[in-house]
């Protein structure tokens, strides 16, 4: 029965690889999406009487020729390398669209997988979405021309680490799955660090009175925050299946 094994494990092994593959193209877009907002700090900020706590209306007002001047984009070095990162990000998230194209396209055409079917599917959409909702936060960034805050800065950076942690567990799960195991449990602690920072962000825009403005920039803040929030929850759906394959290899 050798060539049997033979004939299915080539396509079999396909599963490990694109997953794998998937997951490093998160890598990557995580480490765009940092390049980008390293380089979008750069851009004009909104001036104290919009952004501080208790601002009002009168003030805001007073300022309109600043917030014009702060909503403009950024020209020259800086534009170039905030578009640059766009475009990474970007083509991150077709590549690893693609891949997972690939994958389904496989399991329509194999009969034995090395994990539950269901697993492989969940594990690939989940992440699929942790860069999904990257590219959505470069998108909705660009075109609400938000500049970063620090919450922001720190979330990104820990979703690159947790996207790294999942990266490790894919490579790890065939031959050393206790060790995804470790990893996957690193990704889902990072995710709880992402939520915290997330919490504090929020608590941060809703203190204190505000005027017309500055709510406007408060919603816009908060959409913001809330990709990066889903993109940590996926993280973390992706670390909870890589744990139920674990289970059900061992």
């Amino acid at each position: 029965m050798s060539w049997l094994k033979d004939l299915f494990k080539p396509r079999q092994d396909n599963f490990t690889r694109l997953l794998i593959e998937q997951a490093a193209w998160v890598v990557k877009g995580l480490d765009a999406l940092n390049a980008y907002i390293v380089a979008s700090e750069e851009r004009p900020r909104r001036p104290k009487a919009i952004e501080a706590k208790g601002g009002d209306a009168k003030s805001s007002d007073a300022k309109s020729s600043d917030v014009k001047a702060a909503d403009a984009k950024p020209v020259g070095a800086a534009r170039s390398r905030i578009t640059q990162a766009v475009e990474a990000v970007r083509q991150c998230e077709e590549e690893a669209d693609e891949v997972r194209r690939i994958l389904i396209s496989e399991l329509n055409r194999t009969f034995v997988t090395p994990m539950d079917r269901e697993d492989i599917f969940a594990l690939s959409r989940a992440i699929d979405d942790i860069l999904d909702y990257a590219w959505s936060t470069v998108q909705e960034m660009e075109l609400l021309h938000v500049t970063p805050t620090p919450y922001v800065h720190r979330m990104v950076s820990l979703l690159g680490e947790a996207a790294h942690e999942v990266h490790m567990a894919m490579l790890r799960i065939k031959d050393h799955p206790e060790v995804a195991t470790e990893h996957a449990q690193r990704a889902k602690a990072l995710e709880n660090r992402v939520e915290n920072v997330y919490r504090e962000a929020l608590a941060d825009l809703f203190d204190g009175p505000a005027g017309p403005k500055r709510v406007i920039w408060i919603l816009k803040m908060r959409e913001i925050y809330r990709h990066l929030s889903n993109a940590a929850d996926r993280g973390d759906a992706a670390a909870n299946i890589i744990y139920d394959i674990v289970v059900k290899m061992t």
